[in-house]
């Protein structure tokens, strides 16, 4: 969240025009709208609040659905970088879905949870009576393989436990960030 949060300043932050990335975002504020409300939804104090227990998983599926709308916009404006926001899009959807399809939460297998943060702390975070965003993986999740499964390595900073989704949702990133700020693209000569 932090870094999705700087890379939107960093696109809508006045820079000199040499420094200026060739590519925006558009319909940011939507985006920006649906970090925030997810921002406030998973942190004290709303996230103690039986109105958000109740209905903050439903809130956050439509903050999803803001985003992938957002990533879809911009693949139909920004016809240079289609692939890069389709391939977001596609991970936003893929999240949207397993989410949607287990009642607002994200599944998350428990064996890849203990991998990262360790047992104590998961059954911790487990017990809390707080809106959370995860459920742990059981007989009764639906579409389990595209939840959060993929415990990526404990050396990474703030390492995590991912989705297919995700991926997809930072190579896309990734593509968009490495176009936008990137090198320009050479224009191919027509050969006689």
């Amino acid at each position: 969240m932090p870094a999705a949060i700087a890379a939107v300043v960093a696109l809508v932050w006045p820079l000199p025009a040499d420094r200026r990335p060739r590519l925006y975002v558009r319909w940011w504020p939507a985006a920006l709208g649906a970090f925030a409300i997810e921002l406030a939804l998973y942190n004290p104090p709303v996230d103690q609040h039986p109105w958000a227990v109740e209905i903050g998983p439903w809130i956050w599926v439509a903050t999803r659905l803001v985003m992938i709308a957002v990533a879809l916009h911009n693949a139909h404006v920004s016809a240079v970088v289609v692939p890069a926001w389709l391939v977001a899009a596609a991970g936003l959807s893929l999240n949207t879905l397993v989410i949607t399809a287990n009642n607002g939460y994200m599944p998350q297998s428990t064996e890849a949870a203990i991998q990262i943060w360790g047992a104590e702390r998961v059954s911790v975070q487990r017990a809390q009576t707080r809106l959370q965003n995860v459920v742990p993986i059981d007989q009764h999740t639906r579409l389990a393989w595209l939840g959060d499964v993929i415990a990526q390595p404990t050396w990474l900073p703030r390492a995590n436990v991912i989705s297919i989704g995700d991926i997809l949702l930072a190579l896309g990133i990734a593509a968009w960030t490495r176009r936008a700020f990137g090198a320009p693209v050479r224009q191919a000569t027509p050969t006689l």
